[in-house]
């Protein structure tokens, strides 16, 4: 699956633009989408920051949960694989030719009744919000679910320093 160019308010069949209506027809699953821009927000939930993308293509990525999704952003980042509900999604920004990585060699195995691997190092999908749940809180300084950083045992209690040397103003 491909989609082309940038957001624009009307394209045409060779336009370098796409609108909401393109994306609306664009339905099904895929094993490989191409666009020119990444998703907004891709770097959520991952350990390597990407700051660069389109709310649209965000739109579009959870619509088709590609296996593999390639964007030519210009710079070069490859995501950890995150889960998509369906399986797992790859996703790589190809940088240009003179700089960073440029190229990506990649195999999609098909076949009846094959069963994806849990791929390594795997975060929850960036663009679903996380329930909040009470029994998940945990403590950040050591990590203990009994209570929260605010009243752990482990924190570094702020001393107050002691001015020494100084008498107060003397009354008349």
């Amino acid at each position: 699956m491909y989609l082309g160019g940038v957001e624009g308010d009307s394209s045409t069949e060779y336009s370098p633009t796409f609108t909401q209506r393109d994306i609306s027809a664009l339905t099904g699953p895929a094993d490989v989408l191409i666009t020119t821009l990444a998703p907004k927000n891709i770097a959520n939930l991952s350990e390597k920051p990407f700051d660069k993308g389109s709310a649209a293509i965000a739109q579009l990525v959870q619509k088709v949960n590609p296996r593999y999704h390639f964007a030519a952003e210009g710079t070069f980042y490859e995501r950890e694989p995150y889960n998509n509900g369906t399986g797992f999604t790859r996703f790589l920004s190809l940088g240009d030719v003179k700089g960073d990585r440029w190229f990506y060699a990649f195999k999609i195995n098909f076949g009846v009744g094959y069963v994806e691997k849990t791929p390594a190092g795997v975060t929850p999908n960036p663009f679903k919000k996380r329930d909040f749940n009470l029994e998940d809180r945990t403590c950040r300084i050591c990590g203990d679910t009994s209570h929260l950083s605010y009243d752990c045992p482990q924190k570094q209690r702020k001393k107050r320093k002691r001015v020494v040397g100084r008498n107060p103003p003397k009354m008349i």
